[in-house]
């Protein structure tokens, strides 16, 4: 049941990671080195593939160094492993879709 939970969890994170994503295209940001806009208002995805790869392989490690250290942790372990590598795989998508539909 705990199983389900965590899908469900996982689920709604990236759909709302994947909205977030497709709603920053209207979203007006500065940016110092690109400021070749589509129109007014737009914001460049691909500006998010660098910091979203980078996340991902942060908390790719983290994950990996909770696993490392589970005695210490004791019980709480899954749990936070759990989270870590949720976020890992949410993170790690938004980045492989961006490179995808970007490049």
């Amino acid at each position: 049941m705990k199983w389900a939970m965590w899908l469900q969890a996982a689920v709604a994170i990236a759909v709302v990671l994947g909205i977030g994503l497709v709603g920053f295209n209207r979203v007006a940001m500065a940016d110092e080195h690109e400021h070749s806009h589509d129109g007014p208002g737009s914001f460049p995805l691909f500006s998010l593939v660098k910091p979203l790869g980078i996340c991902a392989i942060s908390s790719l490690l983290i994950t990996f160094l909770i696993g490392l250290f589970r005695r210490k942790l004791g019980r709480r372990f899954l749990k936070v492993h759990m989270i870590f590598a949720f976020l890992t795989i949410i993170i790690a998508l938004s980045h492989g879709i961006l490179v995808l539909l970007l490049f």
